[in-house]
């Protein structure tokens, strides 16, 4: 929850991701590329938070991977 920022391709190419789980509820600042070529695993983010990610810089490019965390 503390995340504030995520840098260029952090986490390129890792393949292996199932899930990524941000309990910021502040969008964190993220680079390009963050989650490219990562089997377009599920990004969960606080329910009320989830239209704001989606709009966020960057992380817009994931919209469609961006979820509620699940209760």
């Amino acid at each position: 929850s503390g995340v504030t920022s995520i840098g260029n391709q952090a986490f390129s190419n890792c393949k292996s991701l199932t899930r990524v789980t941000v309990e910021a509820l502040t969008p964190p600042t993220i680079g390009t590329n963050v989650f490219a070529n990562t089997n377009d695993c599920p990004i969960y983010v606080p329910a009320h938070s989830v239209d704001a990610y989606k709009s966020a810089t960057n992380w817009s490019t994931y919209a469609s991977r961006i979820q509620a965390i699940p209760t």
